[in-house]
């Protein structure tokens, strides 16, 4: 196997300048990302009645983008393990890019059904890797910051990414969209590839010690360790705790997209102009609260506050305010006071995504840590098809314009958030699972 490792400066030491550089590419990339994501549904309207696409046609061209998005995620993540994650994610921008082409000149339902399916596959893996490429040039105690960066590409590319899309589509056409995207994608690719490089990460038997007000935590265990049976990782409280609480973000970020902006154009009465603005809000309170919980915890650390403290305890109290406001949506009138709830549940429950994958990374061999994160996001993104689809269920049996429906799915959402939070107090240890997982391994020398 190919090393890919270098030494890590000691961990008082602060990242460089290239640290945050390749941190801003992968923010990027992220943007990106969702730009790819979000343009169908964006062009939606015209799009359909250019090709003459049926509800049903476009329906099934949506969900082709998920037919191989887990299974990718987990396939190239194990790939990532043994491969320069720079060259990986080379390829990967090289074929979001690629794949805009048919869509720009030869649209139809059955190029569009491939495109989509291609690019969904290539997606996949996307943000467990930039966050496993970032981490490596970040020492344990500084790593909440740079993945809450990345996790926050998501919410930059809704508040940026949206209406400049949409302003394309209506000024110049939906093609135009697709292409802006295919562009982007190429400039990207070619940044990346001049100035992106594999990240440094502590090379098996370093004795490099944290400074006495840094927490020792669970990385300085598996530090040295080789190889932990996956089970070891998976099945430890820590794993169990972040799949659960994961689980629940994602079903959280699902009815965000799919069915959020519904609900404030029929049962809050806001209508579709008014609603495709305001479902912004979450996205940019997301944008503020995900790196402020990455700033946030990283103070915590290097002043001495455990992992469990830092990490956990910040991440359970986000989504258990996230659970408050979710089960009060029912209950508080007024279009105003739903507003701010919705923009609050929506936001708060996110940051477990990022701290989530700060975790598992805490615990887990750096040689494995691709598979590990990849794996982490196939499974809680599974939440992805089970959400919009049982919404649609609850909400279809009461009518889209009656609020009954869509407050029953928040009910079972604040709901889960509950059990993730508890999940997470009760089970997620990482200093002690990290000292199982190396006991496992075994420690190199």
């Amino acid at each position: 196997m190919t090393d890919l490792t270098h030494d890590l400066p000691r961990s008082t030491e602060k990242p460089g300048t290239r640290a945050w550089v390749i941190t801003g590419l992968l923010v990027v990339f992220m943007l990106i990302n969702f730009g790819d994501k979000a343009v169908l549904g964006l062009a939606a309207d015209p799009m359909m009645a250019d090709l003459g696409m049926s509800p049903s046609q476009y329906g099934l061209v949506s969900s082709s983008f998920y037919a191989l998005f887990s299974i990718s995620a987990v396939v190239v993540g194990f790939l990532a393990n043994r491969r320069s994650n720079k060259r990986i994610l080379l390829i990967m921008g090289i074929i979001w890019a690629l794949t805009q082409l048919p869509v720009i000149f030869f649209a139809s339902v059955a190029t569009l059904l491939v495109s989509r399916t291609v690019l969904g596959a290539a997606e996949g893996p996307a943000n467990p890797l930039a966050v496993n490429a970032a981490q490596r040039w970040f020492s344990d105690h500084r790593r909440n910051l740079p993945t809450s960066l990345i996790n926050l590409g998501a919410a930059l590319g809704v508040v940026l990414m949206a209406p400049l899309l949409s302003y394309l589509i209506d000024n110049h056409g939906w093609r135009s969209a697709f292409f802006t995207m295919m562009v982007l994608g190429v400039i990207w690719s070619v940044v990346w590839a001049v100035v992106g490089k594999d990240g440094r990460t502590r090379a098996p038997g370093s004795d490099a010690a944290p400074a006495p007000e840094v927490a020792v935590t669970g990385d300085a265990l598996v530090a040295a360790a080789t190889r932990a049976p996956y089970r070891t990782i998976f099945l430890s409280g820590t794993g169990i705790a972040v799949f659960i609480a994961g689980f629940a973000a994602y079903w959280a970020l699902a009815l965000l997209v799919a069915w959020v902006p519904l609900y404030l154009n029929k049962p809050l009465g806001l209508g579709t102009a008014t609603a495709g603005t305001l479902i912004v809000l979450p996205w940019l309170m997301g944008a503020i609260v995900i790196p402020f919980q990455g700033f946030v915890s990283d103070r915590m650390m290097q002043r001495g506050r455990s992992s469990r403290v830092a990490r956990v305890g910040v991440s359970a109290t986000c989504i258990t305010i996230a659970a408050v406001c979710m089960l009060l949506l029912p209950v508080v009138p007024g279009t105003a006071p739903q507003l701010a709830l919705v923009t609050v549940a929506f936001s708060f429950a996110a940051v477990q995504i990022g701290v989530g994958m700060t975790l598992m990374a805490e615990i887990t061999p750096v040689v494995q840590r691709a598979a590990v994160l990849s794996t982490l996001t196939a499974v809680t993104g599974l939440s992805g098809i089970i959400a919009p689809a049982l919404a649609g269920r609850l909400i279809e049996a009461h009518g889209v314009g009656d609020a009954t429906g869509y407050h029953q799915v928040f009910l079972v959402t604040g709901a889960l958030f509950i059990v993730g939070v508890a999940c997470l107090v009760l089970f997620a240890r990482p200093v002690r699972d990290a000292a199982r997982v190396a006991q496992k391994a075994g420690a190199g020398h």
